[in-house]
């Protein structure tokens, strides 16, 4: 026993000898049987020269049995190829994609680096100015300025001392007039450029970039302005946030008034700062071209000042008012009441309609706000009433229907189909003239009866009822007339006298004017020339003639049954003495749903023209729904001769009275006019226009030097007998 475990210690130690630790030599045998000779040499002779023959085999043998594990055999050489292959395909696939983004989508990758590198600022132009018909302005574009701050430059940088940051927060509170609170918020925000405040002067702009040069960047912005507030808000219009037109002459003409945007281009970081050695690119803006309209502001001041106190006195929904010259068709003045300021057109003009505005549903106030914008001269339509029957009268005079010598028996109605038309009156046997002047019903119906249906609706075409106008206003709408092939007998007798045909006020008073210009149809037109920044005119607009509706002799007896009914007639409140006025009123009542007439809602006008030897001035009164007076002449009539009188003093129409009107004002009283701030020709002329006579204090060397009127005695407003002296202070 002692002797086998001697011998097994012994084969141990070979082992350990031979480095042999954990594998015996029959298990190494087993494995690597090529090598056993080798082996047993070395186990039986350990002590022969052929010790290095022995080293190098149990060298080899070691190896042998350290790479055992790495062994190329066929299912690794399987896997490097596949991986092999795998990377090839990876390789591939990436240099298909490096191509297809340096290749096909080069360019457009170009593009967008650029533009990513690239800050376009645009550069407003300066809208067009809208000035009246004497060069004064009634809208213009003001600059404002926007700063705008690099916040990591001037504010979040580490190296900023908490020292400088406050001494930059109360530069930037006394520049702007914002709270430190809120700077200081936009300071020190995510972004790195932003807006610190708009609506800057060029002052004020100009003091930060002296102070932050780089840091801060100012941009220009143009915002619409109405001088005059609420004056001609409906015929001006407005423009939205865009500074782009979106009502009225506004809108219009806004392709002439815009302009053209300029631009800066320039190349910069991801930071936004400018790159060093780029080239900054600057598009210099077309400013817009300026109009010249045809409003006359006094004119037009006359008009608003009549309607305000017209909605008083009438207690009416709306009144609208247009006055022409109807030898040219310029539109001198336009206006409704209510109306509005364009500069803050959200809201009514007065602080009454506020509250009521106030506490309307959102759904109500659209509509109220609708209806506020609409220049309902030309936006809305109503039946004229008996205004029309100077068209009637007209058509038949042309066409040879009717002549001085027809008559007309009214006995309180006329029987047309299976209806009584009923007169307010019975007027008996009567004249065309007369007929007209008693605004008599029956007679028109039967003067329209007797042209017949055809030769009617081709004067009312003639007459422009068909086609819209032409002027240069957006949203004018369509008249309703009736074809005649479907018009009975009934409405053919009901349109003679002005129900059952509706048209806009700006289309009736057109059609009026041919009998102020000999018979012919003007076009009217708000704007007459259109100007550059330096005063040179671009376009100019001509006076545009449409057609030749009835002959001078049928426009002069028209006009004399006009002046006819304003001075020996219905039409007497808008009489004004030394003036040739001519007229005539309407009252149409409206339908209460369905197809009824109410005989309490009314929409109640009056067109009129002046001198009628020589017409300079023509306009149209319309009163709709007035509540505590009715008929036109007592709506409309007053506001009428108030504007009348007024408007042709300014235009220094001279008055020629007759015997009976100087008779009647040798003893009567009139009101001082206000002529201070006027030329001194302008307020000589207005005096005189009153029967008033003048006196220049202190007296002047040169008595024909024109100069501005300072003060006045006796005062505006004071009443004084008709020849009296006023004194005119130049000093």
């Amino acid at each position: 026993m002692a002797k086998k475990k001697n011998k097994k210690t012994k084969s141990k130690k070979k082992q350990v000898e031979y480095g042999l630790d954990s594998f015996s030599f029959e298990e190494y045998r087993n494995e690597y049987p090529e090598q056993e000779q080798q082996i047993s040499f070395a186990q039986e002779q350990p002590g022969t020269r052929q010790s290095q023959r022995q080293n190098a085999a149990i060298e080899k043998r070691r190896t042998l049995l350290r790479d055992k594990g790495t062994e190329i055999t066929p299912s690794n050489r399987i896997r490097l190829a596949g991986g092999l292959f795998v990377l090839l395909i990876l390789m591939f696939a990436l240099i298909i994609r490096m191509g297809y983004w340096q290749i096909v989508r080069a360019d457009e990758l170009k593009t967008m680096a650029i533009q990513m590198q690239k800050v376009d600022t645009e550069i407003e132009p300066a809208r067009g100015v809208i000035y009246d018909s004497k060069m004064g302005t009634l809208a213009e574009s003001v600059t404002e300025y926007e700063l705008y701050a690099y916040t990591q430059y001037l504010y979040k940088t580490s190296d900023i001392s908490l020292v400088e940051k406050a001494r930059t927060l109360r530069q930037l509170v006394e520049i702007t007039g914002l709270d430190d609170e809120t700077i200081k918020n936009k300071l020190e925000g995510d972004e790195n450029l932003v807006l610190i405040a708009d609506g800057l002067t060029r002052e004020q702009v100009e003091k930060a970039e002296e102070l932050w040069e780089g840091k801060v960047m100012v941009k220009t912005k143009t915002a619409r302005y109405y001088p005059n507030g609420a004056f001609a808000a409906q015929v001006l219009g407005g423009v939205n946030s865009d500074n782009v037109g979106r009502t009225g002459l506004e809108l219009e003409y806004n392709s002439v008034l815009a302009g053209v945007k300029g631009r800066t281009v320039r190349t910069t970081d991801r930071d936004g700062n400018t790159l060093s050695g780029s080239k900054t690119k600057y598009y210099e803006p077309q400013d817009g071209k300026s109009i010249v309209t045809t409003i006359d502001s006094v004119i037009q001041h006359f008009v608003e000042e009549a309607l305000d106190s017209g909605m008083k006195r009438i207690g009416a929904e709306a009144i609208t008012c247009i006055v022409m010259n109807p030898k040219t068709g310029d539109v001198l003045a336009m206006a409704t009441t209510p109306d509005y300021d364009p500069n803050n057109s959200s809201s009514p003009n007065t602080e009454a309609a506020k509250k009521k505005f106030e506490k309307m549903t959102p759904e109500e106030q659209t509509d109220y706000l609708s209806r506020m914008w609409t220049v309902r001269s030309i936006s809305s339509i109503y039946e004229p009433g008996s205004t029309f029957k100077l068209i009637a009268a007209a058509s038949a005079l042309e066409s040879g229907s009717a002549d001085k010598k027809s008559t007309y028996n009214c006995k309180g109605y006329i029987h047309v189909g299976n209806y009584n038309l009923r007169c307010l009156g019975v007027h008996g046997k009567q004249s065309l003239k007369e007929a007209v002047g008693n605004s008599c019903n029956p007679a028109l119906a039967r003067v329209a009866l007797d042209m017949g249906a055809d030769t009617f609706y081709n004067y009312i075409d003639l007459f422009g009822f068909r086609d819209k106008t032409g002027i240069d206003l957006p949203g004018e709408t369509n008249s309703i007339v009736k074809n005649p092939n479907g018009m009975g007998d009934v409405d053919l007798a009901t349109t003679g006298y002005g129900q059952g045909i509706a048209v806009t006020p700006l289309q009736l008073l057109c059609a009026v004017n041919c009998f102020g210009n000999n018979g012919v149809l003007m076009q009217p037109k708000l704007v007459k020339k259109i100007i550059d920044k330096d005063g040179n005119v671009i376009e100019e607009k001509e006076d545009v003639a449409v057609r030749q509706v009835v002959s001078e002799d049928t426009a002069a007896k028209i006009a004399d049954i006009m002046e006819y009914y304003v001075s020996d007639a219905s039409g007497d409140r808008a009489y004004v003495p030394g003036y040739r006025v001519g007229g005539k009123t309407g009252t149409a009542n409206l339908v209460d749903g369905g197809r009824t007439y109410s005989s309490k809602h009314t929409n109640t006008s009056f067109v009129a023209m002046a001198p009628m030897d020589d017409p300079q001035i023509s306009m149209i009164v319309i009163v709709y729904r007035p509540t505590k007076i009715h008929y036109g002449n007592f709506t409309a009539g007053p506001i009428i001769a108030e504007i009348m009188e007024k408007s042709l003093q300014y235009l220094g129409v001279e008055r020629k009275y007759s015997k009976a009107e100087k008779q009647a004002l040798k003893h009567e009283k009139v009101k001082v006019p206000d002529v201070t701030g006027i030329k001194s020709t302008d307020a000589i002329r207005i005096l005189k226009n009153y029967g008033l006579k003048y006196i220049i204090a202190p007296e002047p060397e040169d008595k024909t030097a024109a100069f501005m009127v300072l003060d006045q005695y006796p005062k505006a407003g004071k009443k004084v007998a008709r020849g009296s002296s006023v004194y005119l202070y130049s000093e």
